[in-house]
């Protein structure tokens, strides 16, 4: 049977992209490892992206291992920053303060979106690159703007309508929690490279490289 055919190699996409899933949800369970387990998903689609599939187990493991501390110090940034933006809404909503709640609550609104467009990028920047978490977090911000049309806007588009079909529909939950998340990770992972060939030099991968064209 020829690995050359599309659909052993749809069935081994699939495959791939199961496990991934099942590994990145078990990673995830005590929550505090989860910027952990995100960044080694990222690891694994990127290179998929760059090189082919290759051992997933094996790359999900060694990348969750070394991007475990500026990870999860990530992470849990993130879940400190939104927990104050949370509480802030939540302050501003219920206040009678007229004008100043509203402008306040689109102020945190504003601040939440940048939040969200770092929290996007932080994550596969970890993976990929190798520098001090304060430059980790000042690269993933500058990618966030500098490449928002169209690769920041895409990953939010594809990240915002499947946690949205997520809650309406338990069918489309059901494939969330079988390859779904490692299937939104991995079409964002594309459009998350092609920002990174605009700023880190790579040799290109044969004669037919989309992302380092000879």
């Amino acid at each position: 049977m020829s690995y050359d055919n599309p659909v052993i190699r749809f069935l081994n996409k699939l495959t791939d992209l199961i496990f991934l899933n099942f590994l990145f949800l078990v990673f995830s369970l005590p929550v505090v490892t989860m910027g952990a387990a995100l960044s080694a998903m990222y690891a694994v689609n990127l290179r998929s992206v760059r090189e082919g599939d290759g051992y997933v187990a094996k790359r999900f493991w060694k990348a969750f291992r070394e991007s475990f501390w500026q990870a999860t110090a990530a992470w849990l940034m993130v879940l400190l920053c939104a927990g104050i933006l949370f509480l802030d809404f939540r302050f501003w909503q219920a206040s009678e303060a007229g004008m100043t709640a509203k402008g306040m609550l689109l102020l945190s609104g504003g601040i939440a979106l940048i939040l969200w467009m770092i929290s996007l990028w932080v994550f596969p920047v970890i993976a990929k690159m190798r520098d001090p978490l304060k430059v980790q977090i000042t690269n993933a911000a500058k990618m966030a703007f500098a490449f928002f049309l169209p690769h920041t806007a895409v990953c939010m588009l594809l990240c915002a309508g499947a946690a949205y079909l997520a809650t309406i529909s338990v069918s489309f939950l059901m494939l969330m929690a079988i390859f779904g998340i490692a299937f939104i990770n991995w079409l964002c992972s594309f459009f998350i490279y092609k920002g990174f060939a605009k700023v880190i030099k790579e040799d290109p991968i044969g004669d037919e490289d989309y992302l380092y064209p000879q």
